[in-house]
């Protein structure tokens, strides 16, 4: 509630800018959807931006066009969504197949008892083509890329240099 009556007052200002911290933090679900509704009708004139910081990655992949990846202080993309997610894939495959991907491409992984999810830059997946032939490729989700890259075995250059 108390979120509500502050996005009211800002938006009763008529601001051009609104600038929130975690917005959607402690809300449930249908609150949430309320307030990013409310975020969309704001923004739809092209004259009005929201800025929002959020730990909840669902709320970047209905609302932001454009992110801002900081982990540990340090700065590793901004720019459009749709870029972010389609710079990497995720790959999918049993348990003794990890071994078999180059460790200088995955960007982080996760071990399962079933098999192993590993991120990888999609412009490397030259890299790792004869390998990946039997495993399963898909897109990444920003999810994906920032519980991947925060692996505790993560190689975390994202810039792909």
């Amino acid at each position: 509630m108390q979120m509500k009556l502050m996005l009211a007052i800002a938006l009763s200002h008529d601001a051009k800018l609104l600038i929130l911290d975690e917005p959607t933090s402690g809300l449930d679900v249908l609150a949430r959807d309320e307030l990013m509704d409310i975020l969309h009708a704001y923004i739809e004139d092209g004259e009005h931006s929201v800025l929002f910081s959020t730990h909840i990655t669902a709320d970047l992949e209905r609302a932001a066009d454009f992110i801002t990846y900081i982990t540990d202080g340090r700065l590793y993309y901004t720019g459009p969504k749709d870029e972010f997610e389609e710079s990497f894939r995720l790959i999918k495959g049993g348990p003794d197949e990890l071994a078999q991907l180059p460790a200088d491409v995955v960007l982080g992984s996760h071990m399962y008892a079933t098999g192993f999810d590993a991120l990888v830059r999609s412009d490397r997946l030259y890299a790792v083509a004869s390998v990946v032939s039997g495993l399963a490729v898909e897109s990444a989700s920003i999810d994906d890329i920032i519980r991947l890259t925060n692996a505790h075995d993560s190689n975390r250059d994202l810039s792909g240099r």
